[in-house]
């Protein structure tokens, strides 16, 4: 994907398709590719993070995945996850959204998937996939909840990537 790139994931049921918008710095998009890369061939998962005023996202804290099969399946450490959040608040940042590869499938929600997303997400929150089929070319899909409320159905959002030279650019403050 070339800088400015913007995706399109429609899924099979197009009839649910919702616009929406997601931003990411390149910075961030390259951080996220590297984390789930040297995860392999494990999952990698952890939090995508932004500027509490609602910037793009523009930083990744990788969580350690606990899962007992972290090859197939990924749980957030209970410790590493309470730090992560922890960072996050003393940061003065907020929770954008979660990660995760799939280091042999594409980037579509699992079964596992959608049933913890369902369970724990909100319309708040993205919720990003990295598909290392091709490690040489990994793909990235994100997606949101319809509605914003438990039970709804997962609909495609629309990925950004936003280039800047400098992060007061890239949150939009100028000079």
């Amino acid at each position: 994907m070339t800088a400015g790139t913007r995706l399109r994931y429609t899924g099979d049921n197009a009839e649910i398709r919702e616009e929406a918008m997601i931003v990411i710095t390149s910075e961030a998009r390259e951080r996220l590719i590297e984390a789930c890369l040297a995860a392999r061939p494990a999952e990698a998962c952890g939090l995508l993070l932004a500027d509490a005023e609602g910037g793009p996202i523009d930083r990744i804290r990788p969580v350690r995945n606990a899962h007992p099969r972290p090859e197939r399946a990924f749980r957030f450490d209970p410790e590493d996850w309470v730090r992560a959040w922890a960072e996050t608040r003393r940061s003065r940042r907020r929770i954008a959204g979660f990660y995760h590869s799939h280091p042999c499938a594409p980037p579509m929600p699992s079964a596992a998937d959608l049933e913890n997303w369902r369970r724990f997400g909100g319309r708040e929150y993205s919720y990003w996939i990295v598909s290392l089929l091709n490690a040489g070319r990994p793909e990235i899909a994100a997606w949101r909840l319809r509605g914003g409320v438990p039970g709804s159905p997962l609909v495609p959002a629309e990925i950004s990537v936003q280039i800047a030279e400098r992060h007061d650019i890239a949150r939009g403050d100028f000079l």
